[in-house]
C-alpha cells in the first residue's frame, strides 16, 4: 500500500512558506483495516478495535478526528485524536483541543503526533483528562501543565472498567458489599435536608431550554445542543446515555447525562445554574437509574467544585486509590489560573473517557 501524504506549511526563517510532507492523515473509514493492522499490535483491550465507535467517533464530524502515522512502508505506526470544544473561563469562550488514543508502535512517532495536533489546530488550549503514567511523563516534557484537584468520585465501588482484572473485580465486590449504598434511599434524604423543591425528569432529546441560562462555574464546558445531540446521542448503538432535565419551582435550571452500562453508571457530562442544586440533581438522577437495582452498581464522577464535593460525600460517594485525576493544559493564556480548581466544573465523559470496551453491541470475540 503507498503511504498516505499530507502536506504541512511552516515559516521559512527568511519570511516564506515551505511545503514540508507528513506522513499524517485524517482517519476515514476505508482506513478502518489500516488501522487494524496497528491495534493488533498493541496490547490489551482498546475502542479502536470496535469499529461502530471509531467510525461515528472519529469519523461523522469535522470537530473530532483521528490522526494517523504512515511508515514508508504504508503501515499505521501512531495515533492521536483530538476533538475540538467550546469552554468558558469567567464568561469568555476558549476553544479547548481534547487529546485521545495517543498511541505509537515506533520510536519517536508519539511526540510528532503531539506536535501535529498542536500545529494543525491553532487558537486551541490543550486538555487532558486522564492518562497513563507514562504519557503524563511526556506531556510534561512538552511543556503541558498539570492541574491538581480534579477528583474521581465512586459509590458502591472502587475502580472503573473492574473486568479488566481479577484484582479490580475483586476490589470493586468487597467495597460494593460493605457499602451497600443505595440509590433509591437519596430521595428521601435529600428531601429531609430542605432540598425537596428539587426534581428531575427523563428527557428523549435535546431542546434549547436544557442549556444554564447563566453559571456560577469560573471554567466549563459550554456546547451548543448540536454537539450535545452527537457526542451524547440517546440512541447509540454502542453505548446508552441517559438524559435528566433539573428542575426548581417548575424551572429547569440544568442537565445531567449518565452513561449506563449493566456495571456501573457514569455521570457522563452535567451543567447548571447552582453548584448545590446540580449536585443534587445528579443525585436524582442517579436515583432514577438505579432504583431497581437488585445489587447497586458502582457510580462515578470527577469533581473539583468545592461545593459540590460536600454534598457528594455526605452522601456516601468517595475518592479512592488517587488523590486526584491527571489532567493537565498546554498553551493556556496569560490570565487563566490554572492553581484555583474549586469553582471549576469539571466532568469524566470529556473526549473518549467514557467510551471503552466492552460495549453494549459486542458480542465475545469482538
Amino acid at each position: 500500500m503507498r503511504t498516505r501524504w499530507l502536506a504541512w506549511t511552516h515559516s521559512h526563517p527568511f519570511g516564506e512558506c515551505r511545503p514540508i510532507l507528513v506522513p499524517i492523515v485524517e482517519y476515514n473509514p476505508d482506513l478502518f483495516p489500516d488501522l487494524q493492522e496497528m491495534v493488533s499490535r498493541l496490547p490489551g483491550p482498546m475502542n479502536l478495535a470496535h469499529r461502530p465507535f471509531v467510525d461515528y467517533y472519529y469519523g461523522s464530524r469535522n470537530w473530532s478526528k483521528l490522526y494517523l502515522y504512515f511508515s514508508e512502508s504504508g503501515r499505521v505506526v501512531g495515533t492521536i485524536g483530538r476533538e475540538l470544544v467550546p469552554f468558558e473561563y469567567e464568561g469568555r469562550e476558549i476553544m479547548v483541543r481534547n487529546g485521545s488514543n495517543w498511541f505509537s508502535v515506533q520510536r519517536g512517532v508519539g511526540g510528532e503526533l503531539l506536535k501535529y495536533s498542536t500545529r494543525a489546530n491553532p487558537n486551541s488550549v490543550g486538555f487532558m483528562l486522564l492518562a497513563s503514567d507514562e504519557a503524563v511523563k511526556v506531556f510534561h516534557h512538552y511543556g503541558w501543565v498539570p492541574v491538581p484537584g480534579v477528583h474521581g468520585y465512586f459509590l458502591n465501588g472502587c475502580s472503573l472498567y473492574p473486568w479488566d482484572s481479577w484484582w479490580k473485580a475483586a476490589a470493586n465486590s468487597v467495597v460494593r458489599h460493605f457499602a451497600g449504598n443505595r440509590p433509591s434511599d437519596f430521595i428521601s434524604r435529600i428531601q429531609s435536608n430542605g432540598s425537596a423543591g428539587i426534581s428531575v425528569c427523563e428527557e428523549h432529546s435535546y431542546t434549547a431550554d436544557l442549556l444554564p441560562r447563566r453559571s456560577p462555574f469560573r471554567l466549563r464546558f459550554a456546547p451548543t445542543l448540536e454537539y450535545l445531540d452527537w457526542r451524547y446521542n440517546l440512541s447509540l448503538s454502542f453505548v446508552r446515555y441517559r438524559l435528566f432535565r433539573i428542575v426548581v419551582g417548575g424551572a429547569s435550571v440544568g442537565y445531567v447525562i449518565l452513561n449506563e452500562s449493566p456495571h456501573q453508571i457514569i455521570v457522563a457530562q452535567c451543567d447548571g445554574e447552582d453548584a448545590g442544586v446540580l449536585a443534587y440533581g445528579i443525585l436524582l438522577a442517579l436515583a432514577h437509574v438505579g432504583a431497581s437495582d437488585r445489587k447497586p452498581r458502582t457510580m462515578f464522577l470527577s469533581c473539583c467544585h468545592a461545593e459540590m464535593r460536600e454534598v457528594l460525600e455526605k452522601f456516601g460517594f468517595r475518592a479512592w486509590l488517587r488523590t486526584s485525576l491527571p489532567c493537565a493544559f498546554h498553551g493556556v493564556p496569560a490570565d487563566f489560573n490554572l492553581t484555583e480548581t474549586s469553582r471549576w466544573l469539571m466532568n469524566y465523559d470529556w473526549s473518549d473517557n467514557g467510551l471503552q470496551g466492552p460495549f453494549l453491541d459486542q458480542v465475545v470475540g469482538d
